[in-house]
Order: structure tokens, then C-alpha cells, then sequence
């Protein structure tokens, strides 16, 4: 179980490591795909709030994969990029 933890921590990680390159690149945000400025909110909510509080937040917004949860990380991302 602590493996499977820390391997999708790791995952989760890479992802954000990505975003953040992907947000260094300076791209223009008419530019980005809807999954792309999914990323970008979720990386600013990380920032904003950090691991457990983020998942806290995600849930209120609707839980992972849920349609709801998606849009508001897009809007972040138009808004803050």
C-alpha cells in the first residue's frame, strides 16, 4: 500500500513537472488545449493549496474526474495564466 502511496505521488509530481515547463514555455493561452489548461489550474490550486487541502478542495468541487472539477480548474487557468 505505502508503494502504490508514493508511486502516485511521484506520478502526480511528473505531471506538475511538465505543467510547470509547460507554463514556462510563455505559450499563449489561446494556444492551449481544454486538457492543457485543466493542468495549469490544477498546478495553481497545488500552489494555493498544497496536497491534503487541494484534495479537499477537489472533492467539494465535485471529485476527481468529475466534470465540475474540471471546468473550475480550466477557469483557474484562464484567469491566472
Amino acid at each position: 500500500m505505502l508503494l502504490l502511496s508514493v508511486s502516485l505521488v511521484s506520478a502526480h509530481e511528473h505531471d506538475f513537472n511538465e505543467t510547470k515547463q509547460l507554463i514556462d514555455s510563455g505559450v499563449s493561452c489561446d494556444s492551449l488545449s481544454n486538457e492543457q489548461l485543466e493542468a495549469i489550474g490544477e498546478y495553481y490550486m497545488e500552489q494555493m493549496h498544497p496536497g491534503e487541502a487541494h484534495e479537499t478542495m477537489d472533492n467539494m468541487m465535485g471529485g476527481e474526474g468529475s466534470e465540475s472539477l474540471k471546468q473550475m480548474h480550466t477557469n483557474m487557468a484562464k484567469m491566472m495564466y
